[in-house]
């Protein structure tokens, strides 16, 4: 087989429709946001000082595309003296990156690495003073960088050193408390300016998958009903639009394996699974290595022909907490772990329940007395793969 044998998409149009990454031409239901930060870039066009603008709001509220969206509008002005960095702080995670590719992005001979922090700094200050420029360096994800209150403090001290032009930064967060990492002179020269980006709702989720389904699938290859299902089940998932891209593009590869010639609600709630299958593998491969043992024992147990106590509450099987903790001291000392303490391994349930991995029920009179049962909310099966995986690379 060559690439010309493989046939093209019956599905889609243009899959990258679907990414996160996607800037649309009309950005929806974020215009005020968006107006809010023009208005702290906009002095920077009249020879002033821009804001320094902090961004917040969960996964998928469009924070990046909004700020994207703004990066379009500053280059559409044609003004040599006004420039946007955007910067991915999980790729540029310390102060020394984040310079040394915003001095790449100025001056293309600084592409290599090897200047010292010094001499980068000034070069950036240099460049400013040259022409009066302003620099507007977008931070994504800034609470990834380690040393983020030294690359704050320099950032805001820059302009203590230029005479002429203005070095300021929107940082964008997942996380409202990461000014906590800042020193004070930082925290209060950062946070000129804060936007929050809340969720979006059911009806808002339909009108962003609207607008893009017609530029990623063919016509007529996805019904309406699994566009409204995929927007429903995003907004119960703390309203994350690129859930609901993933769940389309998802959606669309299954129609694709399978052959059909349409995506319908059942495409779509295969592709929740899926999804909640990989977010579940992801969860568990994080934890802790005492907390990932509790699961696996609590999963190897059933396989085990010697713990046979169990209750059945609705069809579901429960063990008693404290075999399942026999079988987790087994198991370290197994793995080459020194066991946690019956106190620390309570501790560990309550937390793991917390996070939906398992649930718990007490058994009542009768049954050894008042004894807790748990049994996991996943499928044995696949916990034991992810945490082999896990523990065994």
């Amino acid at each position: 087989m060559d690439f010309k044998e493989i046939e093209e998409s019956a599905i889609f149009k243009n899959k990258s429709v679907l990414s996160p990454h996607y800037v649309p031409q009309e950005l929806l239901y974020r215009e005020e946001e968006l107006k809010k930060m023009m208005l702290g870039v906009a002095p920077a066009f009249k020879g002033f000082k821009p804001k320094n603008i902090l961004i917040y709001g969960k996964t998928g509220t469009g924070k990046s595309i909004t700020t994207k969206k703004l990066l379009e509008k500053i280059e559409s002005m044609n003004d040599n003296r006004v420039k946007g960095v955007y910067l991915n702080c999980r790729v540029y995670d310390t102060r020394y990156k984040v310079f040394q590719k915003l001095v790449s992005e100025l001056k293309n001979e600084f592409s290599k690495t090897g200047y010292s922090f010094a001499l980068l700094y000034e070069t950036i200050l240099d460049w400013i003073e040259e022409k009066d420029r302003f620099i507007i360096v977008i931070l994504d994800e800034i609470d990834f960088v380690k040393d983020i209150d030294a690359l704050v403090y320099s950032i805001t001290r820059a302009n203590d050193d230029i005479k002429k032009g203005e070095l300021s930064m929107i940082g964008i967060s997942n996380k409202i408390q990461f000014k906590q990492k800042l020193g004070e002179r930082s925290k209060s020269s950062i946070c000129e300016e804060e936007i929050v980006f809340q969720t979006y709702n059911s009806s808002q989720l339909q009108g962003i998958l609207n607008q893009r389904v017609p530029l990623a699938f063919k016509e007529e290859t996805i019904t309406q009903s699994a566009v409204n299902l995929a927007a429903a089940i995003a907004a119960r998932e703390n309203g994350d639009a690129r859930y609901a891209l993933n769940l389309l593009l998802r959606s669309g590869e299954l129609a694709e394996r399978k052959k059909t010639s349409k995506v319908t609600d059942k495409e779509v709630e295969e592709a929740r699974k899926m999804a909640e299958e990989d977010k579940a593998s992801e969860l568990i491969s994080s934890l802790p290595t005492h907390q990932q043992l509790v699961l696996y024992a609590l999963a190897m147990t059933s396989t085990d022909v010697s713990y046979k106590k169990l209750i059945e509450d609705n069809g579901e099987k429960y063990y008693f907490s404290g075999e399942v903790y026999d079988h987790y001291t087994r198991i370290s000392r197994k793995f080459g772990f020194e066991p946690i303490s019956a106190r620390w391994y309570r501790e560990y349930i309550h937390e793991l329940e917390e996070m939906g991995l398992i649930s718990s029920i007490h058994s009542g009179s009768g049954v050894r007395g008042q004894t807790t049962l748990l049994r996991l909310a996943l499928e044995e099966s696949k916990v034991r793969k992810i945490i082999e995986k896990s523990l065994m690379k």
